[in-house]
């Protein structure tokens, strides 16, 4: 599946001392494009074409833009959105990439569709982020026709279309834009055999007259991509393996400090790189905070027992948290799980015997719908029964229940009294939902700034239920300010790891924008 979409965007030619300059220089704007000491994660990067405008003294570069020179306008504004050598000034680096954008220099058109899609010193807008983009894509440029493919599969902009899809990500993937390589090869599978020969047979060939050489990519400037896309229906797919390389793919998206300080995942393509005991428990820290890729990883090594000891129903419970979390990659994995022969003779023995792991795993099939054999009330029995012997997954889960009146009569306090029962048992994700329950009640007798620090420290570790609940407090201005590109940016962080509610807020907030054109009517049936 894939399940992952457009996240921020920043620099890569000048790296991260800039971005440590560009907060010492004064800006002059509210904006918050350059106002943090990194990038946010999983970014493709403004392009900077001419390099020999960077040696050019601030006076003269200014006279030449002044003139009406669209490479002088868009390295000014360059300069001016990351303070190199000038105050920064995010708006009016907007006024000089915009303008140099209106003469259609390609890499202005690009980096301009780039502030555009993150509000950076001008209105979010994705949608003329999307022009500007088509247009740097039509001009032959690599990074622009990577976008354009990406935004035909999330249906949020444009609507979904396959075809466009990999039509541009080939191109992109032709002029040596290494994310596209990936991509296209999960695309594959989206397009006809016909399409995929048409194509190849360059029917569809666009002219590269109108991209000048001073816009050509230059080979050395080749990002790390971050633009991904959603697709929530893996499952109505034709059924394919789930390769390890998948799931480390997934956490490795993620760019997590923990991840890359200390799982020190590179190239790997096999599980076998986590059989180490200090890396199985990072696994479980992200996985107790909240990544449901970890707990994903964990349910497979579980699974395997080529390094854990096999144990079907740990594996299960790791894949129903995760699950429950909208892993669609677990959802699968679960499902072939509890098909083994053996599988319901392990677990129904296991609860026999009061097993609170199997009580926990019978009550998950049960509200996942994988299993129909347990009333909602032998489900719940079995939950409380995991409960009382203090199973954490247990206690969350009853509190859950209980906070939404799901199963049971709806009992706030009582919900909230399990989560703080896991709490004392050292629990994250515990805590992490009274957070959660504050910022969703909005109580006005709290004070949310210590709230709004705990759910940014979870974010980044891993936790899905934390950035989603950021995105909310973002568009609502619950405990910070109202920031609608900080909200569409936490949204779309958690809608490309697979969750539903991120998407479906994602989307309310581009239809709130949306264009009456045709060309942006998502609704349209491909």
């Amino acid at each position: 599946m894939l399940n992952k979409i457009l996240i921020f965007l920043s620099s890569i030619f000048i790296g991260f001392i800039i971005f440590t300059s560009a907060v010492v220089a004064q800006d002059t704007t509210q904006s918050l494009a350059f106002k943090k000491n990194k990038p946010f994660r999983n970014n493709p990067y403004f392009y900077q074409p001419d390099l020999s405008y960077q040696i050019l003294q601030q006076f003269r570069l200014v006279q030449i833009a002044n003139s009406g020179d669209p490479l002088a306008q868009h390295e000014l504004g360059l300069r001016l959105l990351t303070g190199e050598g000038i105050a920064a000034d995010t708006a009016m680096a907007v006024y000089w990439i915009k303008k140099a954008a209106s003469q259609k220099l390609t890499s202005a058109l690009y980096n301009y569709g780039i502030m555009l899609i993150n509000g950076w010193g001008t209105d979010w807008n994705p949608f003329a982020a999307y022009e500007n983009f088509l247009k740097a894509a039509e001009s032959g440029m690599s990074q622009a026709q990577y976008v354009v493919g990406i935004l035909h599969t999330d249906n949020l902009i444009v609507p979904r279309d396959w075809n466009k899809a990999y039509y541009w990500i080939k191109k992109a993937n032709e002029g040596g834009y290494e994310p596209a390589k990936e991509v296209l090869q999960e695309l594959s599978s989206k397009v006809s055999v016909a399409f995929k020969d048409s194509v190849n047979q360059d029917k569809f060939k666009l002219s590269l007259d109108n991209f000048s050489k001073d816009d050509k990519s230059d080979s050395k400037i080749q990002p790390s991509a971050g633009l991904v896309f959603i697709d929530f229906d893996m499952l109505s797919d034709s059924v394919r393996e789930i390769s390890d390389e998948m799931l480390i793919s997934d956490l490795k998206h993620l760019d997590l400090v923990l991840v890359s300080d200390s799982l020190l995942i590179k190239n790997d393509s096999s599980l076998t790189s986590f059989f180490d005991n200090a890396k199985i428990k990072v696994l479980h820290k992200l996985a107790e905070d909240g990544s449901h890729e970890a707990q994903t990883i964990l349910g497979k090594l579980y699974a395997d027992g080529n390094f854990l000891r096999q144990n079907k129903l740990s594996a299960a419970e790791y894949y129903i948290r995760a699950t429950i979390l909208d892993s669609p990659r677990a959802a699968y994995l679960l499902w072939k799980l509890i098909r083994e022969k053996d599988f319901y003779i392990t677990l129904n023995d296991a609860v026999q015997i009061g097993d609170a792991t199997a009580q926990f795993v019978w009550y998950g099939l049960q509200k996942l719908g994988y299993d129909n054999r347990l009333t909602e009330k032998d489900a719940i029995d079995l939950l409380e029964k995991s409960s009382l012997q203090n199973h954490i997954p247990a206690l969350i889960e009853l509190g859950f229940n209980y906070f939404t009146g799901k199963y049971v009569k709806i009992d706030r306090q009582k919900g909230l009294a399990y989560w703080q029962q896991a709490v004392k048992l050292k629990s994250n994700e515990a805590e992490l939902r009274i957070v959660t329950s504050k910022i969703f009640e909005q109580d006005n007798n709290y004070d949310l700034k210590s709230d709004i620090s705990f759910l940014e420290k979870a974010e980044s570790n891993g936790s899905i239920l934390a950035q989603f609940t950021l995105g909310y407090c973002f568009e609502n201005g619950i405990g910070v300010k109202k920031n609608l590109p900080d909200a569409v940016k936490y949204y779309r962080a958690a809608a490309q790891r697979g969750n539903q509610f991120a998407y479906k807020q994602l989307k309310r907030l581009y239809d709130s924008l949306r264009p009456p054109e045709k060309a942006f009517d998502v609704d349209i049936i491909k």
